[in-house]
């Protein structure tokens, strides 16, 4: 399943002002900022974390989508597809494990990781 804006799950996505503003830190990152990379720079100076979660519990629609996918789960591999590679932080996690903590998701372990 494609969680990304213009893809059908735009519920499920960010908000075009979180990844405005960490598209903007990213481009500011600098190496001796201590941070693995510009991805991990951004997604701390952001609050990703906090502020993702925050919008899906905060959004019925999103909720109900998660909702429904985690009950899929039990019954069916379901996966969730993004632009973001291996390696960097990514929402796809942060649905991971909402859906796990909050639906009761059945979730590969190694799929939710911890934050950066």
């Amino acid at each position: 399943m494609l969680v990304m804006r213009k893809r059908g799950n735009d519920e499920l996505a960010p908000s075009r002002e979180l990844l405005d503003e960490v598209n903007r830190l990213k481009a500011e990152y600098r190496p001796e900022s201590g941070y693995e990379s510009a991805y991990h720079y951004a997604w701390a100076r952001s609050d990703y974390e906090a502020r993702f979660t925050g919008k899906i519990l905060g959004d019925e629609k999103a909720r109900d989508r998660l909702q429904a996918l985690a009950e899929r789960s039990r019954d069916r591999d379901i996966f969730l597809v993004c632009y973001e590679g291996y390696g960097v932080p990514c929402h796809r996690h942060l649905l991971l494990r909402i859906a796990r903590d909050h639906f009761g998701a059945t979730v590969d372990p190694t799929d939710v990781r911890p934050a950066p």
